[in-house]
């Protein structure tokens, strides 16, 4: 055997000796504690105002159409029923709350006498409380809770929870009622909830609790999750577990699965029909990542959440951008296409594509009647439907949408051009080259705001006159959730244009380098920085597109070690809906999506010292399993990635290619770190 011969064995020998320390380590952590254990229900639940990780500790199944949880407060809009600063407890609330700064409905509280809480456990599928002396323990399915203890005092009968037509649905629903059937049984009580009728609800009390015992529920509640957590094990230090499996937990709370045995109640229409229905999606956040994580981890109910987008549309007129139930006016933009688009580039058929095309060129073609007589303040115009590319006039006159005309003109100008940008793949995957043609070249208009002497995406007036960069003062009315500092990267969709417009890469590493430097961990809004706010989840793996990956890494890492922790507070800002844990969860990995729709991740640092992640149905059957050769702990920067043997150049990697299985290798840097 010659010298190169030699070497190559004793490389293939030292890789084989790898994967079986990484298959061991992920074997044996599992056998020692199961994934669903790490759970740590209460990050993210304590905090004042709403500036905080916005949770409670939610019992129930996957995507449940509601979640149960002990109340220590009444929750409206900016509240939420449980904190766990709080010591009362007050009752137990079925809930399907999605976000702090969003309403309830179709709600059912069960009222208690009020007494200080002594002990407390919870699981995603069990709750324990004691409090005043007495015990009480729950679990809940998809349509039904169990509420076991003493409960004499409580007067719960059947009928409607709640008949809201306030601002938490967007306009008056007449029809709409939240239904409960209430059954005694020994020791407690059992409730099952419908939003279509009380008949409903009593069906779905029996399928779902009838005849079984509370352990068996508790069980099969423990099923549903444990599914779902059997397809990602981390090899991992314990923060570093607890963070990322009670992050996978929130991240498959949403969208809620509001259907009833083959029929769901639609807001939109104020109707009952046939079919499957989510809701509860906080869209303008959740395309960046808690979207693209469900392509991986839940694949099989992708197109059952696009097509319920587009059953909304159809119900509706419009795509919506914050269901809950209905319209709700909330955010900017029309991230509704680009989670569309995504779904298409990423293989998913199952939804109607010719009709999510038809919905997405309205959107991006028709304004709403009034559209340029109406700023668009936050939650619209209620009375009418308000949603949907608000200051869309503006930006089909003009070619960016006018500060003065319109609130946060800035980021909706940016956000159209992303969303144009998946018009056109939806375009040209129904054959509408023209129409695709068109929307490309539209994607362009956000270099309509940059200010080449400021160096800055800036408001522009009706009359083409810029707002000065030095008259811009916080709250930034023209910026959604950020500053103009924020705003300079807000062009993931085409960073060669951006490149372009700052001068060259140098210049725009430079820009980005003073970024993280003097601005990110700046505390902001209540957070520890402004990763708190999902404009800036992309910016780290911007280096990546700048030629220089290693800061991506070292910035990735320091987000992952600053701006999470295992404390009740949890992370900076709201959950919104799984965006935050799903940033987490990702860039633990090694990869995130800097452009959803681009069907790409970029390569970071994983935190991790072995993964495996298993894909299933709509994809053939395959396990990714992730290996981190030379991990230590604090080593960030990555020598290289390969997968299945082929080293990835550019620092990506084609989601076709994860889903496919095999090994993805980070072999890690031994050069001293600075």
């Amino acid at each position: 055997m010659g010298l190169c011969q030699a070497g190559r064995a004793v490389i293939a020998m030292k890789r084989l000796a790898l994967a079986t320390v990484v298959a061991v380590a992920l074997a044996g952590a599992s056998a020692q504690t199961p994934p669903l254990a790490h759970v740590d229900p209460l990050i993210g639940t304590e905090g004042s105002g709403s500036q905080y990780g916005g949770m409670m500790p939610y019992v129930g199944v996957p995507f449940g159409s509601f979640h149960m949880v002990p109340m220590t407060r009444l929750n409206r809009v900016g509240q939420l029923s449980f904190n766990q600063a709080d010591d009362t407890l007050i009752g137990f609330i079925l809930t399907r709350q999605p976000a702090i700064w969003m309403g309830d409905w179709g709600e059912v509280r069960i009222p208690i006498e009020p007494a200080k809480i002594e002990n407390a456990e919870y699981t995603p599928f069990r709750g324990l409380v004691t409090a005043g002396g007495r015990t009480f323990e729950y679990t809940a399915t998809a349509h039904a809770a169990w509420l076991r203890g003493d409960l004499r005092n409580v007067r719960l009968l059947d009928g409607y929870c709640s008949n809201r037509d306030d601002e938490n649905l967007g306009y008056p629903l007449p029809n709409f009622k939240g239904w409960r059937c209430v059954k005694r049984v020994k020791g407690g009580l059992q409730v099952g909830v419908s939003l279509i009728s009380l008949d409903q609800a009593r069906r779905n009390l029996e399928t779902e609790i009838g005849g079984k015992t509370f352990e068996v529920v508790v069980e099969e509640t423990r099923g549903a999750w444990e599914r779902y957590f059997g397809r990602v094990e981390i090899d991992a230090p314990d923060d570093v577990k607890t963070i990322f499996y009670t992050g996978l937990y929130h991240t498959l709370l949403y969208p809620r699965q509001t259907d009833e045995q083959g029929r769901y109640y639609s807001a939109f229409d104020d109707s009952v029909h046939e079919g499957t229905m989510y809701s509860c999606y906080s869209l303008w956040d959740t395309y960046r990542a808690e979207h693209p994580w469900l392509t991986l981890v839940a694949p099989e109910r992708v197109d059952g959440m696009m097509q319920a987008l587009l059953e909304m549309y159809r119900e509706g007129g419009w795509l919506p951008k914050w269901p809950n139930p209905s319209y709700t006016g909330i955010m900017i933009g029309a991230p509704a296409e680009v989670v569309l688009a995504e779904a298409y580039v990423k293989g998913f058929r199952g939804f109607d594509l010719k009709l999510a095309y038809e919905a997405v060129k309205k959107n991006a073609t028709v304004p709403q009647v009034g559209d340029d007589m109406c700023d668009w303040r936050d939650r619209g115009e209620f009375g009418r439907t308000p949603e949907t590319r608000g200051g869309l006039a503006s930006y089909m006159k003009r070619g960016y949408v006018a500060c003065d005309l319109t609130r946060e003109s800035v980021s909706r100008t940016q956000d159209f051009c992303l969303d144009d940008c998946a018009a056109a793949i939806l375009a040209d995957a129904t054959g509408h080259a023209a129409d695709a043609e068109f929307f490309r070249a539209r994607s362009r208009n956000y270099t309509n705001l940059w200010n080449a002497s400021a160096s800055a995406f800036l408001p522009r007036r009706a009359d083409g006159a810029f707002v000065p960069r030095g008259k811009l003062r916080p709250p930034y009315r023209d910026y959604c959730e950020q500053s103009p500092e924020t705003g300079v990267w807000a062009v993931p969709f085409d960073v060669d244009g951006l490149v372009a417009l700052m001068g060259g890469k140098e210049t725009a590493i430079r820009r980005l380098d003073e970024f993280f430097d003097t601005l990110f961990w700046v505390p902001e809004r209540g957070n520890r920085s402004i990763h708190g706010n999902e404009p800036s989840h992309h910016c780290a793996y911007l280096y990546n597109r700048f030629g220089a990956p290693e800061k991506t890494q070292r910035r990735v890492r320091e987000i992952l070690s600053r701006a999470y922790s295992t404390s009740r507070k949890g992370f900076d800002g709201n959950e919104d809906c799984g965006q935050m844990s799903a940033w987490y969860i990702m860039s633990a990995l090694g990869f995130y999506p800097l452009d959803p729709a681009s069907g790409e991740y970029e390569l970071g640092s994983p935190l991790v010292r072995g993964a495996r992640l298993r894909i299933g149905a709509p994809y053939p059957s395959a396990t990714l399993e992730i290996r981190v050769r030379n991990y230590a702990p604090g080593r960030w920067r990555v020598a290289h990635v390969t997968l299945n043997g082929r080293k990835l150049k550019d620092w990506r990697v084609r989601h076709a290619d994860l889903v496919k299985g095999g090994v993805l290798e980070f072999e890690m840097s031994t050069v001293p770190e600075s």
